[in-house]
């Protein structure tokens, strides 16, 4: 098998859609691929065709790039991390997607143009509409419905006509004859949203695969808040081979509840524990799954050592740690010298405090992205890019604090000076 050292398994076996139904390769590419029409590959389109999705304009040209072992621009995001010395969300999907013989099934599938004439599904990226319950300060309308209003207040564009703001998973995935014809060979569904845990069809989807008796192949993970815990949840996952929760905490109680509105942080720790105790009944792993940016980054040293006491509970001890990139002014790297100073300190004195602790496989990942965030955190804007969007993160917190009966000194203190001067 020839060594292609740019490969990603995404681009061979995997379906991946946004919010809107739109594909796109993988939640880490932010290009739009097109189809034929120049115009974007939508899921709820009648005439949508798998064979469309995985033959976009964007996933040949990556797949020729692949097998020329050069690297394509879109990937940028996973270039970095690599570039960095740790494991990219290119690098891990291959471990769990491309093991064994699975790689070269895949290679099989492409001719030497980049396209694939018989595309088959081992993965699928289900973002299930952007219902949610939440309305967290880094987020948008794309992802929760509850920032409608708010759009408005801080005049941010609508990107569909009100009040159409909650988008449905398209009713074709939950039809027996779609599934049939595209979900049997499913290995791996990771559920995004919104908040899956709250939208109808995820759980009719999982219904779903257990009724075609494929349930028991298929590993299940999930992004969510955890703020909701249904009853039938432990019944329907102990039919699947194993289960990967990762709950959404971007802070250590006021942080959380600040950055997160709408979350409680009492309900969070309740149901930390609750879910913790599933894991004496399903094969599973729990993770904690964290942003990395502006409003939360000097809380970064207390929410490591929240997360390693939940070893105890059966937790990875590291969190995952999601740059924030979008939107730009939520990113970390807008703090001056001196914050970014404090926010280092108190990450590396965590570090320095741990050393001698072994670390799980998937600890070291995280521990690995983590440490390649922080190599990021030491760059900086330039002048005119940072003063423009601190110009926004400061003019959005002061609207967000006054309608929300907020105030940032309240939670995050040491962010006063730098919002509010």
């Amino acid at each position: 098998m020839k060594d292609l050292k740019y490969f990603c398994s995404h681009l061979f076996t995997s379906l991946s859609f946004d919010h809107a139904g739109k594909v796109r390769v993988c939640c880490n590419n932010y290009d739009v691929p097109t189809g034929e029409d120049l115009q974007p590959i939508s899921v709820s389109s009648e005439d949508f065709d798998i064979t469309d999705a995985f033959n976009s304009d964007l996933h040949i040209r990556i797949r020729q790039n692949i097998l020329k072992n050069k690297q394509d621009d879109s990937c940028h995001r996973c270039w970095q991390t690599e570039e960095n010395g740790a494991e990219s969300y290119r690098t891990i999907w291959n471990n769990t997607l491309a093991s064994g013989y699975l790689k070269g099934i895949m290679l099989d599938s492409v001719d030497e143009e980049g396209i694939i004439e018989k595309p088959f599904i081992t993965f699928l990226d289900f973002t299930m509409g952007n219902k949610c319950n939440l309305v967290c300060r880094m987020c948008n309308l794309n992802n929760s419905n509850q920032w409608d209003l708010e759009s408005d207040l801080l005049n941010i564009e609508i990107p569909w006509e009100y009040p159409s703001t909650t988008l449905p998973v398209d009713e074709k995935f939950m039809a027996d004859e779609f599934f049939m014809k595209n979900f049997m060979h499913l290995k791996h569904v990771n559920f995004l949203g919104g908040e899956p845990l709250i939208v109808d069809e995820h759980y009719e989807f999982l219904k779903k695969c257990i009724k075609f008796e494929v349930s028991q192949n298929i590993v299940l993970s999930y992004t969510t808040n955890l703020t909701v815990i249904k009853k039938e949840l432990l019944e329907l996952w102990e039919n699947f081979r194993h289960v990967s929760v990762g709950v959404s905490v971007d802070g250590v109680d006021k942080v959380n509840d600040y950055i997160r509105y709408g979350s409680k942080w009492k309900n969070i720790e309740k149901n930390i524990k609750k879910i913790s105790t599933y894991k004496d009944e399903i094969s599973m792993d729990l993770q904690i799954q964290s942003t990395f940016q502006l409003m939360n980054v000097l809380d970064w040293g207390n929410l490591l050592e929240w997360t390693y006491n939940l070893g105890d509970l059966g937790f990875w001890r590291i969190p995952f740690a999601n740059w924030v990139s979008y939107p730009v002014h939520h990113d970390a790297k807008l703090l001056p010298k001196d914050l970014k100073a404090e926010a280092l300190e108190n990450i590396n004195k965590f570090l320095d405090s741990k050393k001698d602790v072994v670390w799980d496989i998937g600890e070291q990942q995280w521990l690995g992205i983590l440490e390649s965030n922080l190599k990021t955190f030491e760059t900086s804007f330039d002048d005119e890019e940072r003063e423009r969007h601190y110009k926004v993160i400061k003019k959005h917190t002061k609207l967000l604090d006054l309608n929300r009966g907020q105030h940032i000194k309240d939670y995050i203190p040491k962010l006063e000076k730098f919002i509010y001067e």
